[in-house]
């Protein structure tokens, strides 16, 4: 797909696009729509996850009419991509105004914290003590990929990586769909955890050594470890919200 000409600022010599479309046009730059699939699902997925990785940073204002011309898709797949990004506190739609990127909620936030540390110190110490060896090696291969993104510096792919191994234990124990029930309750989770990967040194260190822990924990069925590992691997993330509150811009974190 071709990259769309950003909108000029106004009828006279200056053509600088608004400042307030310059992420929207980066974080939607070389998208292409996938004519068999829904465009609202598509434009959903697309501005979630720039939203998440921060490549839309809060209070950035989303306009319909920009998101629309910049992909090459009508205004109503983005009005009801946005309803739904708003129906998940992604985004906040003022009537008359226009629509923001939400800040990350600090009470959301906790309540993400809370809802995956319940159940993933639950299902993964009962995960403990029926693993098959197969999985074992599954779940051993994805630590060391891991291994390998840290080592390069790849963050990106360390990142997509923990989102796996995540989900491939809740499958190893044959709950697949709670990880997919989890997905729009830690997304403000999700956001600060990549925020932490690329402000806060040693952060993706530090989560290596603990899924490498985890995994030697597993595999010996360490099963009172494992649990305390699993509660302490999630709760630093939001032990790690103040020191990244001094970095990220003011705007970034609501009460």
């Amino acid at each position: 797909m071709r990259t769309p000409a950003l909108p000029k600022a106004g009828a006279g010599p200056r053509s600088d696009p608004p400042p307030v479309d310059v992420p929207v046009a980066a974080a939607l730059h070389g998208f292409e729509l996938d004519p068999s699939r829904s465009y609202t699902g598509q434009v959903h997925d697309l501005l979630r996850d720039a939203i998440v990785r921060g490549t839309l940073p809060p209070r950035t204002a989303l306009s319909e009419a920009t998101i629309s011309k910049l992909i090459e898709v009508s205004r109503t797949p983005v009005r009801e991509a946005l309803a739904q990004l708003a129906e998940e506190q992604m985004v906040v739609i003022y009537r008359q105004v226009g629509t923001l990127v939400a800040p990350v909620r600090l009470s959301l936030l906790e309540e993400g914290r809370f809802v995956r540390s319940t159940l993933e110190c639950a299902s993964h110490v009962q995960l403990a003590q029926t693993i098959t060896p197969e999985q074992l090696t599954e779940f051993g291969q994805i630590v060391q990929r891991q291994r390998d993104a840290v080592t390069s510096g790849a963050i990106d792919q360390f990142s997509q990586l923990d989102e796996l191994m995540h989900r491939r234990l809740f499958e190893f124990a044959g709950r697949g769909h709670v990880w997919a029930m989890l997905e729009p309750i830690k997304r403000q989770f999700d956001r600060v955890r990549w925020l932490l990967l690329g402000h806060v040194a040693g952060h993706a260190e530090r989560a290596l050594k603990e899924h490498e822990q985890m995994l030697a924990q597993m595999a010996s069925r360490d099963v009172a470890g494992l649990g305390a590992s699993v509660s302490s691997h999630i709760d630093h993330i939001t032990a790690h919200v103040a020191a990244l509150r001094e970095q990220a811009p003011a705007s970034y974190f609501a009460d």
